[in-house]
């Protein structure tokens, strides 16, 4: 089954189908894909996958697939997507990783998205990309991965009070 595709269990009937959505599907939406299915383990019927909103070939960067891995979480496998008018149909909890994503959705597809804080039962904060908090990202490493990390650290940790809500039935609709 390729990764990175909406995804259910053999044997289980998918009812919920949970999508993260941030806008190169290599980082933000990528973190909370493989965290929330990491939390639910086999929890029936829950499907979880991610979509970004820019239309272009980004590559997962090193820093973030490692980083990731030390965590638990092996994305080497993960294909993105662009998000589609489809794509965001077939999902019962669509999470905007951003506030840039959140208004995208709203703007582009009539339909509002909570972001990811939200999802987890906190107040509504956005999770900003690398070049939003790190300006000259590429000529400031150490900077870059510090953010890289705080945000995958800030997605794991948040991640259980998510399944939580999903797993008693707090956020999803059938």
């Amino acid at each position: 089954m390729p990764v990175g595709q909406l995804t259910s269990w053999p044997g289980d009937r998918v009812s919920h189908r949970v999508l993260f959505i941030c806008t190169g599907n290599i980082f933000r939406s990528l973190a909370a894909e493989y965290a929330l299915r990491a939390a639910l383990g086999t929890t029936a019927g829950v499907a979880v996958s991610s979509a970004g909103t820019d239309d272009f070939p980004h590559v997962v960067r090193r820093a973030v697939r490692e980083y990731l891995f030390t965590r638990g979480l092996d994305v080497t496998r993960h294909v993105r997507r662009t998000l589609t008018a489809d794509i965001l149909e077939s999902a019962t909890l669509p999470v905007a990783m951003s506030t840039e994503h959140h208004d995208f959705v709203r703007v582009r597809f009539s339909r509002t998205v909570p972001l990811f804080t939200e999802a987890c039962g906190l107040a509504a904060e956005p999770l900003p990309d690398v070049d939003e908090v790190v300006p000259d990202f590429e000529s400031k490493p150490a900077a870059a991965l510090a953010h890289i990390r705080a945000t995958i650290d800030r997605i794991i940790d948040l991640t259980p009070r998510l399944a939580a809500r999903i797993i008693c039935g707090e956020l999803l609709v059938p």
